[in-house]
């Protein structure tokens, strides 16, 4: 994606000049968190090892876990009546070797605050759900995945590639161009970001491909390279992806192969005709990597740059869907000059035109959809003519052009449709973020979902209204030692809230009431609720839970505090411990502080 506007830097702000506003680029300290412990500690070894538990001296949590069940004069509880607890509340078989009596504190520690009670149960790659089509699956997508930080000044960086794949991304974006003495490099097109060569992206993901998920890796190019540079680009991925490297055996792909029949390789997806071969564009696709990388380099006078961008940035989201060209319908393509890179393409990408051209076409396509695209046809397409399309061919959504500071749009919208790549800013850490890894979570983390069958078949209907219920209670949280400076005067004034998302049928959201005890550190800065809400869920399937806690400010933005997404698919009902996480996916706490938590009960009717 191209973005684009008359910028200054001056010192450590960009300033949009007279033709908009002001906007401060994200400070950073230089730490990329390359592992979410959501996937690196999965049976919560860790977590356990190091999780806070103190609570309250006003919440009895340990009552509150076993009303009914333990006697309360002796705040004790019998092997019969912890038995019964696992059956009726914890829906699930009781330990054995169960002690014949315990004191309800004990009881709590060794069967609540544990890692494998977990809200989400565990889990594992359903193997046998990989034998589809490529099309038939959500797949884990980034967005100009290089990137370290913005869209118009950041750096452009092998880490944040390798970050994206230990993340769990499956599909990792390209922008390339000719470059010079070391070959094509990869940078975002239009702006001042710095680049970096395309061999040491391509032997990252030869790498780090494979480290967390057998299951393949897309490289989706936006390729404006000139026909010789290509040509290099070919030679690249062949010597850096070896036996990696999926070679197509037709430039004509009837049906998509499985993800399971492409364990192990890299798959490439491009364009395969060029905007740049016509006749006048040649030159200015092949030098503007190197005009930009000298701009980048910093000529600087009076302590500030003027750097002039392409003015179709501000046009929204119509750069990469406007980057691809049309395809001749049935006719098969072979007017491309550079076959070497051409054989390489598994996944032909061209411009969208209709959704009648795209069922008349005798080869599936992938084509892709800026966020004002796809929540346009989202609104206005019949969800059968949707289903019809994306069960053949592979769509793309990704960010609007005036993303510039790398947020990320709501990927739910996609997902209702059935678009398999929604491809969003890792770098971000934002709501879009974390709903993402909680949906991937699912499938053993693996990167592959299988959609819905009724985003698969047409003839299945989509559910009309809601079909389950969901009863969510907060009891309390522990590890609040963690926030301590959250609040500059005084302790956090914490409340969380609790949303259903993940597709446009399921959307809401309850909050807790607000708890401050006016203290910092101890029993008494640990927040208690003890609230119910519910939630009528429509789509299970794409249904996802997300737990968010904040700091209330009456006069500014809410402070981020932690968050916790899972699949309603995954919850398990009872009384559970939600482990929580930074906006990084990273544990809260259990270096220098213990774990932060929070104690809920599920019901799921």
């Amino acid at each position: 994606a191209k973005s684009g506007a008359f910028l200054v830097a001056c010192g450590s702000r960009w300033r949009r000049g007279a033709m908009g506003v002001c906007c401060s680029a994200p400070k950073r300290d230089g730490r990329i968190t390359l592992h979410l412990d959501s996937m690196m500690d999965r049976k919560g070894v860790r977590f356990v090892q190091n999780v806070s538990r103190i609570f309250h001296t006003n919440c009895d949590v340990a009552a509150i876990v076993f009303d009914e069940f333990f006697e309360k004069q002796k705040r004790t509880i019998s092997k019969e009546s912890l038995e019964r607890f696992f059956r009726e509340r914890q829906d699930e078989d009781p330990p054995v070797n169960l002690k014949d009596e315990y004191e309800i504190e004990n009881a709590f520690n060794e069967f609540v605050l544990t890692g494998d009670n977990f809200v989400a149960c565990d889990s594992l790659v359903d193997e046998d759900s990989m034998n589809e089509p490529l099309s038939h699956y959500f797949i884990n997508s980034s967005h100009n995945t290089y990137l370290s930080g913005d869209q118009l000044f950041s750096k452009s960086s092998t880490s944040a590639i390798k970050r994206a794949l230990l993340h769990g991304c499956r599909v990792i974006e390209l922008d390339c161009y000719d470059g010079g003495n070391d070959g094509p490099i990869i940078m975002h097109g239009g702006t001042a970001t710095r680049p970096i060569t395309f061999r040491s992206a391509v032997q990252t993901i030869y790498e780090d491909g494979h480290s967390v998920s057998e299951y393949p890796v897309i490289i989706t190019l936006e390729n404006h390279c000139s026909c010789e540079k290509r040509d290099e680009l070919a030679k690249i991925l062949q010597e850096e992806l070896r036996e990696k490297l999926f070679i197509p055996t037709s430039s004509r792909t009837e049906k998509w192969p499985s993800p399971a029949s492409l364990k192990g390789r890299v798959i490439i997806r491009d364009k395969l005709k060029y905007k740049q071969d016509k006749k006048g564009l040649k030159a200015e696709a092949s030098t503007v990597g190197l005009g930009l990388l000298k701009a980048a380099s910093g000529k600087k006078a009076g302590g500030t740059w003027a750097l002039a961008l392409p003015p179709s940035a501000g046009e929204g989201d119509a750069n990469e869907e406007d980057e691809e060209v049309d395809s001749d319908n049935n006719k098969k393509p072979t007017d491309i000059i550079d076959t070497s890179l051409k054989s390489l393409v598994s996944i032909e990408n061209v411009k969208f035109k209709s959704f009648d051209d795209a069922v008349s076409l005798d080869r599936s396509i992938s084509c892709s959809w800026g966020e004002a695209s796809l929540l346009s046809r989202a609104r206005t397409t019949d969800p059968g003519i949707m289903t019809v399309f994306t069960e053949r061919h592979l769509l793309r959504c990704y960010p609007g052009g005036l993303r510039v500071m790398s947020d990320n749009y709501d990927p739910s919208p996609a997902w209702s449709v059935g678009a398999q790549m929604a491809a969003l800013n890792f770098q971000a850490n934002d709501k879009p973020t974390w709903l993402n890894r909680g949906k991937f979570a699912a499938n053993g983390g693996c990167g592959f979902i299988r959609k819905p069958r009724y985003l698969i078949d047409p003839s299945v209907p989509a559910p009309a209204g809601p079909s389950r219920a969901l009863y969510v209670t907060i009891v309390a949280g522990s590890g609040w030692d963690n926030f301590k400076d959250a609040d500059l005067f005084d302790a956090p004034d914490t409340y969380i809230r609790v949303t259903v998302a993940g597709n446009m049928n399921d959307s809401a959201s309850h909050t807790t009431s607000t708890f401050n005890d006016h203290v910092r550190t101890g029993p008494r800065a640990q927040p208690y609720f003890n609230e119910t809400f519910e939630f009528q869920i429509v789509e299970p399937e794409l249904a996802l839970l997300m737990f968010t806690a904040y700091d209330m400010d009456t006069t500014s933005q809410h402070d981020f505090l932690a968050q916790h997404c899972i699949p309603v698919s995954l919850l398990r009902d009872g009384v559970r411990i939600l482990p929580l996480y930074d906006e990084e996916g990273k544990y809260v706490g259990g270096e220098k502080q213990p774990s932060a938590c929070l104690v809920v009960m599920m019901k799921y009717k």
